[in-house]
């Protein structure tokens, strides 16, 4: 394993212990501590090392409000592949990533697809008013991805817009015309989508149908969830004989 791996490996572990046996402290030393091991692991959210990234970007998101402030700082850092690492963080962050919600609002503009459309994301998992205004916004500039030469960007705005949820029902027709996207990433996460979405997306219920009907195993497996969260009775009776075939 390489040396700068294990290092951030062994932080990691350490850092975790510490909070299991002297959980959350008021102790200066252990926030100065606490706070350089942050601003080491948000160093290497930049770091040509695949791995070491990944593995600082879960380590902040772990780390919870105490890396938010750090995570967003790293939003306008010149360093795209900070910037992405940062923004993720925040989106498995959830809700404790509110106090960036200004921050992932700029965001939003960032000149990345896959910055702008993961920032949408981790907005709508903060539940803010002041982030559900901003979204509202900028679910049409999610609509018009969808349909982007990049896959990459098609698939991180079908799974924002489904991180949006209900708040992007506007979205639900072209989600649909999503559902025939050549990419099976991209079908899969708006099915998913259209699922998080909820009742506001009854009209999709006959197009999910045709997909379960077709047996496409890869976005099938999705359907039935997708259709038992929109619950119309069309949906539920498809759930029902599709129980039943299985019994």
């Amino acid at each position: 394993m390489k040396p700068r791996l294990m290092i951030i490996m062994n932080s990691f572990l350490v850092l975790n212990l510490g909070v299991f046996l002297f959980g959350c402290s008021d102790d200066d030393e252990e926030k100065e501590t606490q706070e350089q091991e942050i601003q080491q692991l948000v160093r290497e959210l930049g770091d040509s090392d695949g791995m070491i990234r990944t593995y600082a970007t879960v380590a902040l998101s772990r780390m919870g409000e105490p890396a938010v402030p750090a995570l967003t700082e790293a939003l306008s850092h010149q360093d795209v592949g900070i910037r992405w690492n940062a923004v993720v963080a925040l989106n498995m962050m959830g809700e404790p990533a509110k106090l960036a919600v200004p921050a992932l609002i700029k965001a939003l503009k960032d000149e990345h697809k896959e910055i702008r459309a993961t920032a949408a994301g981790a907005l709508a998992k903060t539940g803010t008013a002041e982030a559900q205004a901003a979204l509202v916004e900028f679910v049409p500039i999610l609509i018009k991805s969808l349909s982007d030469k990049n896959v990459g960007v098609r698939v991180s705005a079908a799974r924002s817009l489904g991180e949006i949820g209900a708040t992007a029902k506007q979205a639900v027709p072209d989600l649909i015309k999503v559902l025939e996207d050549k990419d099976v990433g991209v079908r899969r996460n708006a099915v998913a989508a259209l699922g998080r979405i909820g009742l506001e997306a009854a009209e999709a219920v006959p197009a999910l149908i045709k997909i379960l009907n077709n047996d496409i195993e890869a976005v099938s497996s999705l359907v039935l969830g997708a259709l038992e969260k929109i619950g119309t009775p069309e949906a539920k009776q498809v759930l029902k004989e599709s129980l039943a075939k299985k019994q």
